[in-house]
């Protein structure tokens, strides 16, 4: 259990869900267009795993194609966009292994770094980030849906 695998086109609406309940309960609300924002990032996916519980996925992870993010990110940096465990199953080291498996996986597809972006008061998701090589890199910007201070990390593969 909790072995992350590869997913296959039958888990995105569990991994949907995990994202929206995740946010939730990070933000304290549901923010409308969470859903919505997250499902075409499945199109640009080139790592995407998920965890199993005993009751469905637990977590999942996903990175997009270099080019993916935002227009500050390094055109060859493939992009963790999407990272989640499910209410229930975080603070367990879900999370940290899904991030390790990913990462590990990015860099066997020969790409040299990647990044991904955090909202900074989410100091549990930062410090998963830091104690895992990611660099705060750029300057902090406002979140375009959620207008919170975020940063972009990057790491050498």
């Amino acid at each position: 259990m909790h072995e992350p695998r590869c997913a296959v086109a039958a888990d995105l609406e569990a991994c949907l869900a995990i994202w929206v309940a995740a946010c939730a309960a990070r933000d304290g609300q549901a923010f409308a267009g969470v859903a919505e924002r997250a499902r075409p990032k499945f199109d640009a996916g080139v790592v995407w795993l998920v965890a199993d519980g005993v009751d469905g996925v637990d977590g999942f992870v996903l990175a997009t194609r270099p080019g993916s993010g935002l227009p500050a990110d390094p055109p060859d940096a493939p992009v963790l966009g999407l990272l989640a465990t499910r209410p229930g199953a975080q603070a367990r080291g879900l999370g940290r292994a899904l991030l390790r498996e990913a990462t590990a996986r990015l860099g066997s597809l020969g790409h040299e770094r990647a990044v991904l972006h955090a909202l900074l008061d989410n100091v549990a998701a930062v410090g998963l980030y830091e104690s895992e090589g990611w660099v705060a890199a750029g300057e902090p910007y406002e979140h375009s849906l959620l207008k919170r201070p975020s940063q972009r990390f990057e790491r050498v593969l």
